[in-house]
């Protein structure tokens, strides 16, 4: 079976309750939940309603990428392509490798404004 994720359908942790039972799983955006905060409260929802997790993300910056990779060993699957749409993106850190996010190893969430272009 292909798995059926909701996305719009769930913007934070009180909707997942009644997508159970409806859908395979949510898909947990930062930009759409609120932040890191309200994500966990989403996947902690979803995985007590036996839901898969999707992680996902709006056309954003590298900073809401890499915040969210920062929580992608939580989820089934992972689409974090946003940053990739954009012409100029302010903000320079996470490095894209054969469909995967390396992420940096500096401190905090590894993001830095992006030098003069």
């Amino acid at each position: 079976p292909v798995p059926v994720m909701a996305d719009e359908a769930a913007v934070d942790a009180r909707d997942v309750p009644k997508l159970a039972g409806c859908v395979s799983g949510v898909n947990v955006k930062l930009a759409k939940c609120g932040g890191i905060r309200g994500a966990l409260e989403m996947v902690h929802a979803a995985r007590a309603h036996g839901m898969k997790l999707m992680l996902g993300c709006m056309v954003e910056t590298s900073l809401g990428i890499s915040a969210a990779a920062h929580l992608s060993g939580l989820f089934d699957f992972v689409d974090l392509d946003g940053a990739m749409l954009l012409a100029d993106d302010p903000f320079e850190g996470p490095e894209y490798e054969r469909g995967r996010i390396l992420l940096p190893e500096a401190p905090g969430l590894g993001v830095w404004p992006a030098g003069p272009r």
